[in-house]
């Protein structure tokens, strides 16, 4: 199926700063001949990347070449990273089993984006999700009405200990965390931001006529979507650090868990050790990562954090001589 859209020029204005960078400039007939383009549609592209992309980007006469004038970086592998968000697509949408005409033309439009050379790799590249809660459709389409009308919903949830209650909120974002899905939407009966498991929603209505407030700002929202680590959302966030030994420093050095970690590798005594600092929401979700980790890891600080990791490890003992 051939694809002629954005994708295509985005695959052109890869190969122009490719060759930039590889070779020190690129000439008009190079991009014609690799495009099977017109010589105005390679200026049309040139003055795109020169425009929109900022690009010191400009024509020298003696070599009859396009060259940066100074040092720029437009993306740094692009190919591959399109490798793999085609390949992230292919797998979601094989594992839902809708891979029809539209899905291939979706991922035939990805694939323009990646040079021709690199596309023979779409098929060697895998993305496997070890966890897909797929949402319930029609629950689904319900949240997203409700939020395009901005009107109340009427939800009646099952929280994790199997409590049954009716709540009365404001949708405002469904996300996808670790392959689950979440509601998040102001509860009006506690009166502050709730985050949902969407398989957990037994029964929901839109309230028509009844209109949500105004109560944040999207940034607002976004802030409190980011604060900290884990879907356990919240303004309120607090930074913990821990420890990882052996085979887990390899496995948490490569992991982003939260775009304000830091990270630094500790002598213990001998002992190497990688040592981890980020926000979190929510204690639970980050004592249950670290006790995954076993032996290989342990918590510094706050005082909480190391309280409650020693008490779960006590119950765990607990448990198994029972």
């Amino acid at each position: 199926m051939l694809y002629t859209g954005p994708m295509s020029q985005l695959e052109r204005i890869v190969f122009i700063n490719r060759t930039i960078e590889e070779e020190g400039g690129v000439r008009t007939i190079q991009i014609q001949n690799e495009f099977d383009i017109s010589r105005r549609q390679v200026l049309r592209d040139l003055t795109y990347l020169r425009e929109q992309l900022s690009a010191p980007l400009s024509f020298d006469r003696s070599k009859g070449r396009y060259l940066y004038t100074e040092p720029f970086t437009l993306f740094s592998n692009t190919n591959e990273r399109m490798l793999v968000l085609n390949a992230i697509f292919r797998s979601l949408a094989q594992s839902q089993g809708i891979m029809s005409n539209l899905t291939e033309m979706i991922a035939d439009g990805l694939d323009s984006g990646v040079e021709k050379h690199y596309r023979s790799l779409s098929d060697n590249i895998v993305f496997i999700s070890p966890v897909q809660d797929w949402p319930d459709y029609d629950i689904f389409n319900k949240v997203c009405s409700a939020m395009k009308s901005e009107e109340r919903m009427s939800m009646h949830y099952q929280n994790a200990m199997g409590v049954r209650s009716v709540r009365h909120i404001e949708p405002l974002r469904l996300v996808n965390y670790s392959g689950r899905w979440y509601l998040l939407a102001f509860d009006l009966q506690h009166k502050q931001l709730r985050t949902f498991h969407l398989s957990r929603i037994e029964k929901l209505s839109q309230i028509v006529g009844d209109r949500m407030a105004y109560r944040f700002s999207k940034q607002e929202i976004d802030d409190f979507i980011h604060a900290g680590f884990g879907i356990f959302m919240g303004n309120e966030v607090t930074y913990v650090t821990f420890r990882v030994y052996g085979w887990a420093i390899q496995t948490v050095r490569t992991q982003s868990w939260h775009p304000e970690q830091k990270h630094r590798m500790v002598d213990e005594g001998g002992r190497q050790a990688l040592e981890v600092t980020l926000p979190v929401s929510n204690l639970q979700e980050i004592l249950s990562m670290l006790l995954s980790y076993g032996p290989e890891a342990k918590p510094i600080s706050p005082t909480e954090f190391v309280e409650r990791y020693n008490q779960a490890v006590s119950q765990m003992w607990n448990n198994t001589k029972k």
